[in-house]
């Protein structure tokens, strides 16, 4: 995992190129569920750097709420995998499902993305909701984790301070290690990639509200 950023405030950068590092980091806290042990791990803390992500978020900039394509990962040497992701804006968090291109099944990876400053747009339903989808993608692999995951989910939602990032990376298939490490790279990258964009959305959403406000006035 990158281990780096420490607690600040979310990036409000509207239009133009990101640096790879962000003056101002979100605090961006991982918790990782494990589909074959069947537990949570983490929090790990993940670095706010948009190296490795600027494809995607160059992707998703132009786009109001959802993005689908596919992406490559390879480990030097060694696997290399053909992926599928979906990336949507639900309002309150961000969703991204990851997938192994062909494999029958559910996904391989299921990503939310809860940025520090949406936290207070948080749906009391959203930890049923989540853990229901979940049900509905055929995943987790092991029948009875939703609510397992519904509970932890409600918990960190509820006892985590507001100025932190979450990120909740559901592994739904029991995987090889290889393609665990593989799929937390691509995870890490879609989610640096996600709050970046949320956040610049939100942000420029504040600013056309307060012009349009100015010119009421």
């Amino acid at each position: 995992m990158m281990i780096g950023a420490g607690p600040g405030n979310p990036t409000t950068h509207i239009a133009g190129e990101m640096p790879d590092t962000v003056q101002h980091q979100p605090y961006v806290a991982l918790h990782g569920w494990d589909s074959r042990g069947q537990e949570w791990h983490g929090p790990d803390e993940l670095a706010y750097t948009l190296s490795g992500s600027r494809q995607i978020l160059r992707k998703l900039r132009p786009l109001a709420s959802s993005w689908h394509g596919r992406l490559h990962a390879q480990m030097p040497g060694h696997l290399s995998l053909n992926l599928c992701a979906s990336i949507h804006d639900l309002g309150d968090a961000g969703l991204a499902v990851i997938d192994l291109e062909g494999s029958p099944g559910g996904p391989l990876e299921v990503t939310l993305v809860v940025p520090a400053h949406r936290r207070t747009r948080v749906r009391k339903e959203f930890a049923f909701e989540f853990a229901a989808f979940l049900r509905f993608l055929e995943g987790p692999e092991s029948s009875g984790s939703e609510l397992a995951i519904h509970d932890y989910i409600q918990r960190v939602l509820r006892e985590t301070d507001a100025a932190t990032t979450l990120v909740f990376s559901i592994e739904t298939r029991y995987l090889e290690r290889e393609v665990q490490i593989l799929i937390a790279q691509q995870v890490e990258r879609l989610a640096i990639s996600m709050i970046a964009w949320m956040t610049e959305k939100d942000a420029a959403h504040s600013t056309r509200l307060s012009g349009a406000l100015r010119t009421r006035v």
